[in-house]
């Protein structure tokens, strides 16, 4: 019987199901799921964002990223304005409510970063990210 870790894919689809899980546990003192907590992080990040950009950025599907979005400005997290060149098109802003959680939300990923790695050296953790970064350009 072939081992689970003998294909770099059921890797990549173990590491994408824990860190959601273990995100989803460090996120939910704010009330906040992994998927909410990544498109804050990617917002907060570049400051603005249309929906388009952070459907492109996190490689996510439309309408999750429309659904997530909307809960967001519900919750106080974002602000949606139509876009001054577009009118067709939504910029996302962050809200104060998302900028004070930004920092929690950066360690949560941290955190899972290091749980993902804590077998590896530094070297080989900083190597790891760098392919990680790699692979994921090539595919956006």
């Amino acid at each position: 019987m072939p081992d689970i870790m003998d294909s770099g894919f059921k890797a990549i689809s173990i590491l994408y199901r824990k860190s959601h899980i273990w995100l989803n546990e460090g996120c939910a003192q704010y009330a906040l799921t992994a998927a909410q907590a990544l498109v804050i992080s990617i917002v907060c990040d570049f400051g603005v964002l249309t929906q388009d950009g952070i459907t492109k950025r996190l490689g996510l599907d439309k309408s999750v990223v429309a659904k997530t979005v909307l809960k967001l400005e519900e919750t106080g997290y974002l602000i949606r304005t139509k876009n001054t060149k577009d009118k067709r098109t939504y910029d996302i802003q962050p809200t104060d409510k998302a900028w004070a959680v930004y920092p929690s939300v950066k360690k949560e990923v941290d955190i899972c970063f290091q749980r993902m790695t804590e077998t590896m050296t530094t070297k080989e953790q900083t190597d790891f990210k760098r392919l990680l970064l790699m692979a994921a350009k090539s595919t956006i």
